[in-house]
Formats: structure tokens, sequence, C-alpha cells
């Protein structure tokens, strides 16, 4: 992650994108403090590294929206945003699905190819082992897909992004849901065996 913030940092040159930059050093900052015994939550530290990817999209430059959506990639493969298990309860707009959907809001108002590449987020958001996939999240994400599409609906490239993206993540829920309910069925039966099985008679 550093390096993606040390790139965008130095791509981000003169003076139009100097909050990027700023952005760019307090989230490498915080990173590096992290290593030391000064810790802060997993979301505020969500929060700083996403800050300065989510100011590369919004300023529309094509290379700055590129570098910040490979980082988006990075971050979600990245234990200290994602893994293990926080003691906090976080609040809605603090959870890694929230900050990721605020930190790309911009995508409707993007270049075709950024709206493409925003499409992979999504889906690399999905099947993060961390992410916990329920029909609130799918709308979410598919509010992020119809608006994308709606504001691209004369540019092949993104609409056929846009439904491929719908169509894998609403497959995937679709089996999710499959494996559940024949894993109910399943321990239902299992209860309903154990009895007779230990059954002396």
């Amino acid at each position: 992650m550093e390096e993606i913030l040390r790139k965008l940092q130095k791509d981000a040159s003169g003076h139009k994108h100097k909050a990027v930059r700023d952005a760019c050093v307090c989230a490498c900052e915080t990173l590096e403090a992290q290593k030391g015994s000064f810790k802060i939550s997993p979301s505020q530290l969500r929060e700083r590294c996403l800050l300065p990817l989510q100011m590369a999209l919004e300023s529309k430059n094509t290379k700055l929206g590129q570098t910040a959506l490979a980082g988006m990639q990075k971050f979600l493969c990245d234990d200290r945003f994602v893994g293990g298990v926080s003691s906090e309860v976080e609040a809605l707009e603090k959870q890694l699905l929230s900050q990721m959907l605020e930190a790309i809001r911009v995508t409707p108002s993007l270049h075709e190819d950024l709206q493409v590449e925003v499409m992979k987020v999504l889906l690399c958001i999905t099947y993060s082992p961390n992410f916990d996939i329920n029909g609130d999240s799918i709308l979410r994400i598919a509010q992020v897909c119809i608006e994308t599409y709606m504001s691209s609906c004369h540019q092949r490239s993104i609409n056929t992004a846009v439904r491929a993206t719908l169509s894998q993540i609403l497959g995937d829920l679709t089996l999710q849901l499959r494996h559940r309910q024949e894993d109910g069925a399943f321990m239902q039966r299992l209860d309903q065996w154990r009895p007779a099985a230990n059954d002396p008679d």
C-alpha cells in the first residue's frame, strides 16, 4: 500500500493536486506509526488511507485515477485494512463496504476506462473473504452499478462491464444462499438422526 501512496504522491504534481500529496503523506505516516505502540482503529486506518485514493479519483485525472483504483484493489488484499476481527463494533458508515463506496461515489462522472476499473474493484470487494455478502450490501453495490450505467448509457464497454459485474455478484450470492440452505437442511437431518443413533434400544 505504501508503494501505491508514494507513486500517487509523485504523480500528483503541481499546485492543483497539493491536497492529494498531503493526504498521501498523512496516510504513509499513519501506516508507519501503526508499526509502533500507537494504534488506531481499523476504520480510522481505512479512512486515512482511502482519502488520498478518493481525492485522486475525484480529481478526474485519468493517471491519478488509475493509480487510485490499483491502490483500492491492493487495499482489499491488505490484512491491515480487512484482516482479523476487530473488537470494535463499527457503525454502518465506518464499515469496510461503506468506506469503499464513499471513496468511489464519483464513479458515474468518471471517464469510461476508469468506470470499468471501478467495476473490478466492486468485484474484489464482494470476493474478499472478509466481506459479509448480504442483501443490503448487494443493493448498495447495485446502486453504484445502476447509476454508472444510467450516466453512460451510450458507452458500450461500460454497459457490458456493469452487466457482467451485476451478473457475477448476483450469481455468487445465489450460490452462497444455496449452500447455506443445503447446509441448514443437512444439519436438520443430522439432528433428527442423532437421537435415534443414541437410542440404546
